[in-house]
């Protein structure tokens, strides 16, 4: 059983929706998202209203009493009105995570004002909302029991790791950014895939199987990247010639230079 006995999910949009999704599915906790307007609540309702383990309202200010965890997920710009909102009703000893991008540790803690509250900036990857992905969080004043309690919550939802929050830019570069150029990658071999003369919906399910059969021999094997190459790189065949057309027209800088790219002021 969860030590958070109840946890408040702040913003029904995309990630907040799929957060609070993962929640009510796979957790015994008492889930309550909260937001501004009611049709995002509704369109909830009506996709999870067979789970007995939540509620929704428009109140944020009174959704928080209670919670032992909330979850802002919100964006960067309405965080400082949302934490006006429910500071008073925070729990004492409580975890505020907040999943909005650039607002750091800091200003986190300078929004909040209750010394007593721990805090953690969490960076998620869209793909949470279909149980994958890779998330980053760092915290601060946050106990152990409890960081492993929030391990536990989000495990059925996305893979989950605490960094220093140094790297947290660079862990949203390469992933939370990242997942945005595996997505052209496949849109582009579709586009072969079509003057090869499949149709554009075939060569981007074919496509898709194989990255996704990739990343499960990855995962599975012990052997390193380029030993996977070497594995399907026949002298003389098709595929080394691919890999070294990939190569000649720049590839590998590239894609080193797209997850660069974004941390360069």
């Amino acid at each position: 059983m969860s030590i958070f006995k109840k946890i408040t999910v702040i913003g029904a949009g995309n990630m907040g929706s799929a957060i609070a999704a993962g929640l009510v599915k796979y957790s015994d906790s008492e889930i309550c998202l909260a937001n501004r307007s009611e049709g995002r609540l509704t369109n909830f309702m009506n996709a999870y209203g067979n789970y007995s383990n939540f509620k929704v309202t428009t109140d944020l200010a009174d959704s928080v009493k209670g919670s032992s965890l909330v979850v802002l997920a919100v964006k960067p710009w309405a965080v400082k009105d949302v934490t006006d909102q429910i500071r008073e009703n925070l729990q004492e000893d409580s975890v505020v995570v907040s999943v909005a991008a650039g607002i750091s540790i800091a200003d986190l803690k300078m929004m909040i004002d209750r010394s007593s509250v721990g805090v953690i900036y969490m960076i998620p990857n869209t793909a949470l909302q279909v149980g994958k992905g890779m998330t980053f969080a760092t915290a601060s004043g946050v106990e152990d029991a409890k960081i492993d309690a929030i391990h536990r919550l989000f495990a059925p939802l996305t893979r989950l790791k605490f960094i220093d929050e140094a790297k947290m830019g660079a862990a949203t570069a390469l992933c939370s950014c990242g997942i945005a150029y595996v997505y052209k990658f496949i849109a582009a071999a579709a586009q072969a895939g079509v003057e090869l003369g499949f149709s554009y919906d075939e060569a981007v399910d074919y496509f898709t199987a194989t990255v996704s059969g990739a990343t499960a021999v990855i995962e599975s094997s012990d052997l390193t990247l380029q030993q996977l190459v070497n594995a399907v790189t026949t002298p003389g065949g098709m595929t080394i010639r691919g890999v070294n057309e990939l190569e000649r027209k720049g590839f590998t800088a590239a894609v080193i230079d797209s997850i660069i790219s974004p941390l360069k002021k």
